[in-house]
């Protein structure tokens, strides 16, 4: 595993806009598959160095989830509150379009949502941003886009749908794998999440319907905080999801300073929004049995290493954050279409043994979370030839 942590990537590209000057970036981590997949993001000050790092975390994510593709991930160094960003970032996805022809599964990461991308892809006469997938799986485009339009069908009478819901569906099924392995019942935990973005909300909402109390959260202007240990109506916060920001509604809680969520006394705590989320500071003085991230790099080295100190179970991001790869492959992998439900049934009984079998060899061998995730990486097989999702069809393909 020391070598995927020390490889550098197997493909840099450097996009630099010929009408504004910013930088961008693709890095194919790996070409050991068919397929790489990872999102694009939007974001003010983003280096090459740190889509390299989340390139990287893109090929432990399918590593850690069994898939037979490798980690990729792309981005805009750009003010993703400028008017321009809609056509800035479609300059940059021209450029990389070939890639997503033939091998790169884009997908929404932070500040873009899957609609932009499809917006985009349309106007480049690309029928879907994540084309590779119908070509590494042998689809024709009537049937891929059969299912990838799943995506936009609705979960529950909510009208909260399988593309908005699934990855921070992954991530709240991590939660409740690390509190069952703390004998915790779901009706009985507190949770607090810091980010109410596509990730954080979505987290929420399931953690909410599930039966945990969401006693926290915080978006970048501010927290909201229980008055009283009861949960967050988060039914009435999803309301207007598009903002990013958590609405001012009455009742249940009161609204603070956005570094208040640090203080919130919980069983896990869930950084959804940003890396470096958790750092020495604040690990120093949190107070919960478990750290659950789902935003890329949330969690600093350092502050990882005091948490562990401290005997706050850490799991690493690469694991909790991997819900949106584990859709996929409920989505896409199945001989015939899955039904919505099937999907959500699959990321959570698959993340659930993953989180079970991370803890228990952590527990065993005495190593952290991490260092027993990374080795379960670094046992799984490599297939060149065989498609990335589903079962594997033929052993002769590795």
């Amino acid at each position: 595993m020391a070598d995927i942590l020390k490889k550098e990537p197997e493909l840099i590209v450097e996009y630099t806009d010929s009408l504004e000057g910013f930088k961008g970036w693709l890095v194919i981590h790996a070409l050991s598959h068919k397929l790489c997949a990872g999102g694009v993001r939007v974001q003010k000050g983003l280096t090459r160095d740190c889509v390299v790092s989340l390139a990287r975390n893109m090929t432990l994510k399918m590593r850690i989830a069994g898939i037979r593709a490798d980690g990729a991930k792309s981005g805009i160094d750009y003010d993703p509150h400028s008017p321009g960003k809609r056509d800035a970032l479609y300059r940059f996805i021209r450029s990389v379009r070939p890639f997503i022809l033939d091998r790169y599964s884009l997908g929404p990461d932070l500040n873009v949502k899957l609609k932009e991308l499809d917006d985009i892809a349309g106007k480049l006469g690309v029928p879907s941003v994540k084309m590779a997938i119908a070509k590494a799986q042998g689809f024709d485009l009537q049937y891929f886009l059969e299912r990838y339009g799943m995506l936009q069908d609705s979960v529950d009478h909510n009208h909260v749908t399988l593309g908005r819901l699934r990855a921070g569906f992954g991530l709240a099924a991590a939660c409740l794998g690390v509190l069952e392995f703390l004998k915790i019942p779901q009706q009985e935990a507190t949770v607090a999440i810091q980010g109410f973005g596509g990730l954080g909300s979505a987290a929420a909402y399931s953690l909410y319907k599930a039966g945990v109390k969401v006693i926290g959260l915080a978006d970048h202007e501010k927290s909201l905080i229980s008055n009283n240990e009861h949960s967050l109506d988060i039914k009435a916060l999803m309301k207007d999801p598009t903002t990013g920001l958590i609405p001012e509604v009455q009742g249940k809680g009161r609204y603070v300073d956005r570094s208040r969520i640090y203080d919130v006394e919980c069983d896990v705590f869930v950084p959804a929004a940003i890396e470096n989320a958790i750092v020495a500071d604040n690990a120093k003085s949190i107070s919960v049995k478990a750290i659950v991230p789902g935003a890329n790099l949330a969690v600093a080295e350092e502050a990882e290493r005091l948490l562990n100190e401290r005997g706050i179970i850490t799991l690493p991001d690469f694991m909790a954050g991997c819900g949106g790869s584990l859709s996929m492959d409920a989505l896409f992998g199945p001989r015939s279409h899955p039904s919505v439900q099937n999907v959500l049934d699959q990321v959570e009984k698959r993340m659930c043994t993953m989180v079970k079998n991370v803890l228990e060899r952590s527990q065993k061998d005495g190593i952290t979370a991490r260092e027993a995730a990374l080795n379960l990486c670094s046992e799984a097989p490599i297939y060149p030839e065989a498609k990335p999702y589903g079962p594997l069809e033929n052993k002769a393909e590795s």
